[in-house]
């Protein structure tokens, strides 16, 4: 009678008859691009690494393109020589994709932070710019001698004394040259703005909606 052998499992192709290939046969199956090995690496490594992909809860990370993206890497680097087999080849794979995660978490945080900032940034200028407003609203309740003295000094209202808008610029104007503006002695006009610039402090600090505005930056 004629002996019937076992049909050979689909690893008898790297040499190997047990159901789990040795590693130098995976490293064999990967150099030579063979599918069969493809399929045994995804069938047994996969679950693992998806699990571990689960685990960045902070991601929405896609395990099968972490999988996929990690095994192109780890592929190449057998192929160049640059793995060798110091460890096993599912330990490398999986270190590779937590990499992978792991860049990916970093690019996250920053963009989230970069963001905040942009969005703090944002907040930040227009409570300013609500403060500024305020501060004038309340000038401009002010008498006509305090508004005109407060607007000469900082060179408000007057364009050939505020030609430039560059951030930072100083745009005051001399007490000597309001005094000439006004007809009046140059410490008189130093007086004047001190005690207009004090009520308009007072008239400030005391008010409810500039408090408010306040307390939000803070």
């Amino acid at each position: 009678m004629k002996e019937i052998k076992p049909p050979l499992s689909h690893l008898s192709i790297f040499g190997y008859n047990k159901q789990k290939p040795t590693e130098q046969a995976i490293l064999n199956g990967v150099k030579n691009n063979d599918d069969t090995m493809y399929r045994f690496i995804y069938k047994n490594y996969f679950p693992g690494i998806r699990t571990m992909v689960l685990g960045f809860r902070s991601l929405a990370l896609d395990a099968e393109d972490i999988f996929q993206d990690g095994l192109e890497i780890a592929s190449r680097n057998v192929m160049e020589g640059r793995f060798k087999g110091e460890s096993a080849f599912s330990t490398y794979l999986s270190g590779i994709c937590r990499n992978i995660c792991r860049k990916q978490l970093e690019r996250a945080d920053k963009l989230r932070a970069a963001a905040e900032n942009a969005e703090a940034g944002d907040e930040s200028t227009s409570a300013t710019e609500e403060l500024i407003d305020r501060i004038t609203l309340l000038k401009e309740k002010m008498d006509e001698k305090c508004r005109q003295i407060i607007d000469l000094r900082f060179g408000l209202g007057r364009p050939d004394m505020n030609k430039s808008n560059e951030p930072g610029e100083n745009h005051s104007v001399k007490f000597e040259d309001i005094a000439v503006m006004l007809g009046i002695e140059a410490d008189n006009a130093r007086q004047r703005f001190r005690r207009c610039i004090e009520k308009l402090r007072e008239a400030v600090f005391s008010d409810t909606v500039w408090k408010n505005l306040v307390s939000t930056i803070n």
